[in-house]
């Protein structure tokens, strides 16, 4: 059996890096800050590609690795990578799902605690703040997506004493061991006074929270997003801060510039997953997963 050449492009916990080589038939090249054009040059040379989310691997890298066989994300989106020029090159790709799950789903609380007791305000302010914040118990979450992060919250919510709705189209996901109220998107928007968004981006997620949407919600509702920015569209998402539908609005993540100088808005720095434990089990899981792809291809 041959070596398996490995790039490991992004940052990755030192555990994991360690993990992989000490594997016998593993040969590992690790350069977290590599170029785009870099990584076009070399990328031939390797059998498998590990990233984060700093590298894009596109088609044309796809297509520059002529002996890739296996891309692994330690973490769980996959939008920095082209499944489907990875298919088409028959290149499996991989991720870590739910290794930083507990990590993004207490950021989610944080942050759900942040709009209601104006904590940015409270840390910046010397003096007693001008009106009431509102307590999490009792309140009615709507939480959009049970898998791993979503099934997290409606824990750590649970514990706060709040009524849980959600909306997942697969009645099969989500814990078991809650009381929770499935509806559909519609219903979960009129109803809750807190909603939290933990799905993929994909076509259909896509500006899910759009200006119809918006204009269904419940009204002075608090929403937060540890997903990704483009599930709300943040166009619209701004006339209804402004217009008082929306009352709060929290965030991992924006890309519209005007949400940063919003006096209700909270953002954190795409700081999810960026825990120690999360990082370690994200990058073991994704070495381990890498490795054993390798082992069981022939040839």
């Amino acid at each position: 059996m041959g070596v398996h050449k490995v790039l490991i492009s992004d940052s990755l916990h030192p555990d994991a890096i360690a993990w992989l080589k000490s594997q016998p038939g593993v040969e590992v090249n690790v350069a977290p800050k590599i170029s785009r054009e870099e990584l076009l040059e070399i990328i031939g040379g390797f059998d498998a590609l590990i990233v984060r989310g700093r590298t894009q691997v596109g088609a044309e890298e796809i297509q520059r690795g002529q002996r890739l066989r296996v891309i692994g994300r330690a973490g769980t989106g996959l939008d920095n990578i082209n499944v489907k020029a990875a298919q088409e090159e028959n290149v499996l790709v991989l991720n870590a799902p739910g290794a930083n799950a507990n990590a993004v789903a207490e950021l989610t609380i944080g942050l759900m605690l942040s709009l209601a007791r104006h904590l940015p305000e409270a840390f910046a302010s010397r003096e007693k703040l001008q009106g009431y914040g509102w307590e999490l118990e009792g309140k009615r979450l709507g939480i959009v997506g049970l898998g791993r992060i979503g099934s997290r919250v409606a824990h750590l919510a649970s514990a706060f004493g709040m009524q849980l709705i959600a909306h997942e189209p697969d009645p099969n996901a989500g814990p078991t061991d809650l009381l929770i109220q499935r509806v559909d998107l519609m219903a979960l928007l009129r109803e809750s006074e807190v909603i939290t968004l933990h799905v993929p981006l994909i076509d259909q997620t896509r500006h899910l929270l759009g200006v119809n949407a918006l204009h269904q919600v419940h009204k002075g509702v608090m929403i937060v997003n540890t997903a990704r920015a483009e599930i709300v569209d943040e166009a619209s998402l701004l006339a209804a801060l402004d217009e008082e539908n929306v009352s709060g609005y929290a965030a991992d993540v924006v890309k519209d510039e005007r949400l940063t100088r919003h006096s209700r808005v909270v953002l954190t720095p795409h700081i999810g997953a960026q825990t120690e434990e999360a990082q370690r089990r994200a990058g073991l899981e994704i070495v381990q997963r890498v490795a054993a792809a390798l082992r069981a291809m022939p040839g």
